[in-house]
């Protein structure tokens, strides 16, 4: 008889969730994690950043007071306080994690584990043997072969989100969600920022419109953005470091006090030391019920092809693995996975653009509502955005929304949910939405595709 019925390599949010669902269900569970409880979401990634968004923002917000009727002179922000906050936020949560798992009566040991067999893993010195693995070792940033890429001063969003560093000058490589959060945070510092991308726009992954306004909107702060670009090499300057790179087919350079590399994160997958199951360029292939190619092996979270890097998606894997381990039905969707990106405005998306609908053979219609009419935004002073929905024609059902706004991270979740349950246009205008709110916005999108179905 094995010593646990489940062992999750990795207390992130994939191994956390699974861990909690399991325990829940009367599995014996144990958690392996090498480093601090909580992953790098916890504690290198989505909360020290949006921490750090919250008070950028702020600080944008209280410079141009005066629009406002607020008069504050000799703002400045006191980073050893902003990373005391920073400390507290990530420090609170993950203690309450802890104590969450130690109540739950989930083993956490704090070793390197190793899988060495299909029912067994390595975690220190010792052996334990397990029912079921699950594999949610989560990510690491990635750092490509460009000339240079070693050089003292070339940094990782692992670096500057712990130490926050001071820089008069800051080069991004990679115009991802990464870089354009770390971007809207450096800029707000005070810091010279150019963001350089090898793709045609900022955000590449999401709706076109949304990286071309983002850019738009840097340009208008300072933030100097060149997509269609390509680094060539790093090199030591007289001060910092020399960036050489390719625009337009034109050999370019521009020094910076630091290089921060955001092309992406690379799947921690070294935990095998049996043959690994089958793998899609670097990460774990898995089934819909996330089990690997070795039967009773699942991944999940970064680690796990054909999904989002999301922690939200995450912590749905874990979940539906552990009921697929049980032999029940899965509990989450992962069809319906909502994105955001914590910019000034900010940005999210669910569903399908029109485009992928019709690569389903799904006849579909966008409409768009812009920010410029919604009172909330006028009230707000925010920058000028937009939300916009895909529909089916002629069923009217909602297919998708992309939104570049104020509260977007939070407004999703009402399209996401209507996505969900099929509701159709008409039904979601049949709901009357407060007023003055942010999501009239969405309303006006709405009414706007009623007329196109």
């Amino acid at each position: 008889m094995a010593e646990y019925d489940l062992i999750i390599i990795g207390g992130g949010p994939a191994g956390y969730a699974a861990a909690f669902e399991a325990a829940a269900s009367g599995l014996k569970t144990c958690i392996a994690e090498k480093a601090e409880t909580g992953g790098t979401c916890l504690n290198r990634g989505c909360v020290p950043t949006k921490t750090l968004v919250h008070t950028a923002d702020l600080y944008r917000d209280l410079c141009h007071g005066s629009d406002i009727g607020i008069i504050a002179d000799h703002m400045e922000i006191d980073t050893e306080a902003l990373l005391q906050k920073k400390e507290a936020v990530v420090s609170q949560l993950r203690d309450g994690l802890e104590k969450q798992i130690r109540a739950a009566k989930i083993g956490l040991i704090h070793e390197k584990a190793v899988i060495t067999g299909s029912h067994t893993v390595r975690i220190g010195e010792t052996e334990h043997t397990a029912e079921n693995i699950l594999v949610a070792g989560g990510s690491v940033p990635l750092v490509p072969p460009i000339d240079g890429s070693g050089l003292p001063g070339v940094i990782t969003s692992d670096d500057i989100l712990r130490d926050l560093p001071s820089y008069k000058e800051l080069v991004i490589i990679g115009g991802g969600v990464i870089g354009c959060e770390i971007a809207g945070i450096y800029e707000s510092l005070g810091t010279k920022i150019t963001v350089i991308e090898a793709l045609d726009t900022l955000l590449p992954s999401l709706d076109s419109e949304c990286g071309r306004s983002l850019a738009m909107q840097f340009k208008k702060r300072g933030i100097d953005v060149h997509c269609k670009a390509r680094v060539q090499k790093i090199e030591p300057a007289e001060t910092g470091l020399c960036v050489t790179y390719t625009e337009k087919d034109t050999e370019k350079n521009i020094t910076a006090d630091a290089v921060l590399m955001a092309v992406g994160r690379k799947a921690v997958t070294d935990m095998f030391e049996i043959e690994p199951p089958q793998m899609e360029r670097g990460r774990i292939i898995v089934d819909e019920n996330c089990e690997t190619s070795i039967k009773g092996i699942y991944a999940a979270g970064d680690a796990a092809a054909g999904y989002p890097q999301l922690a939200h998606a995450a912590m749905a894997m874990g979940v539906n693995a552990v009921c697929a381990m049980r032999r029940v039905p899965a509990k989450r969707d992962l069809s319906l996975i909502p994105s955001g990106v914590y910019v000034s405005p900010e940005i999210a998306s669910a569903g399908m653009s029109e485009k992928e609908a019709a690569e389903k053979g799904i006849e579909a219609c966008t409409a768009k509502a812009n920010t410029m009419a919604n009172a909330r935004s006028l009230i707000a002073s925010g920058e000028r955005g937009f939300i916009k929905v895909t529909a089916e024609k002629g069923t009217g059902r909602l297919l998708g929304a992309v939104m570049y706004c104020e509260r977007a991270t939070d407004l999703i979740q009402e399209a996401a949910a209507a996505i969900a349950a099929g509701m159709t246009v008409s039904q979601l205008l049949s709901l009357i939405h407060g007023h003055p709110t942010f999501s009239e916005i969405f309303v006006s999108a709405l009414e706007a595709a009623e007329k196109k179905i």
